[in-house]
């Protein structure tokens, strides 16, 4: 009789542990009332597409918590809380399972070519493509860049920014053409940053003075955009982005694969953690 009660009472303390797992996740333990009662419809009845054959809210019980479930769950809770309904929120999870489960269309990209951040063998390669006029690439882009260089994706992923004009944001040939100059000098990330932290007041003729405050030769960079082999280069980055189906900026690639889901910075940063986990065989926390 005593074994038995002793047992019982690990079994009430196992699932006890496992609840308090699930409910340890800043973003869903503050949940309340009809936002609560959401999150664990879509926790309960949403399953991971790794890691775990169980829904996520059975996934978070596991004794080994599958890293997937981890952060899906953070996922749901953190687009509760900020109001999204059950219909967006279940898009978004079918989307970015699509990008991100395995098996699917791979794309030849030339890496070697554009500005890379990172280190040169990253289990992640990240490319994006991106419109140096494109008002939503102004404000990805730099939190991107901070994340690889000095937050929770450094050593982790190596990202490559790929120039791609659209014809539709105006001026964006001469941008481009200045990124492409940037990059030939070195100073490619601190013009691109420079660049987009200033895109409101942009006019081509301010693009020199702009090189300069961030450490270019005026000389160099003006002849630099006069330099067929420039024009060259951004015109095979538009013919790549073509072939890979690029058609809106910024597009982003993981490993090669198409990313189709969400754009919001912390997803993207999720989904670029998700791959390492994967690459790196981090399935459990």
């Amino acid at each position: 009789m005593r074994y038995k009660t002793v047992g019982l009472i690990l079994l009430l303390v196992m699932a006890t542990s496992a609840r308090t797992r699930a409910l340890s996740i800043p973003e869903c333990k503050n949940l309340e009332g009809s936002k609560k009662a959401l999150a664990e419809k879509i926790l309960s009845s949403q399953y991971p597409y790794d890691c775990c054959d169980s829904s996520i809210a059975q996934c978070l019980k596991n004794e080994k918590v599958c890293s997937l479930a981890w952060r899906l769950a953070r996922n749901i809770c953190r687009r509760v809380a900020n109001g999204q309904d059950e219909k967006k929120i279940l898009r978004s999870l079918s989307r970015r399972a699509r990008s991100m489960m395995q098996g699917g269309r791979t794309f030849t990209i030339d890496t070697d070519s554009s500005p890379r951040l990172g280190p040169p063998d990253a289990k992640v390669t990240v490319v994006e493509y991106a419109c140096a006029r494109c008002p939503f690439c102004s404000k990805i882009s730099p939190v991107i860049y901070e994340a690889v260089a000095n937050g929770p994706l450094k050593n982790k992923v190596k990202l490559v920014f790929k120039t791609f004009p659209l014809k539709s944001h105006e001026h964006s040939k001469e941008a481009g053409l200045a990124f492409i100059a940037s990059a030939r000098l070195g100073k490619f990330w601190e013009f691109m940053r420079y660049s987009y932290a200033h895109f409101d007041s942009f006019c081509p003729k301010l693009q020199t003075k702009w090189a300069e405050a961030v450490g270019m030769d005026k000389d160099d960079f003006e002849k630099l955009l006069k330099d067929p082999d420039v024009r060259k280069q951004l015109v095979d980055n538009v013919k790549e982005a073509i072939r890979n189906k690029v058609e809106a900026t910024p597009t982003f690639f993981i490993n090669n694969r198409r990313y189709a889901g969400d754009l919001d910075t912390d997803e993207l940063q999720d989904v670029f953690e998700e791959e390492y986990d994967r690459v790196t065989g981090r399935k459990f926390r």
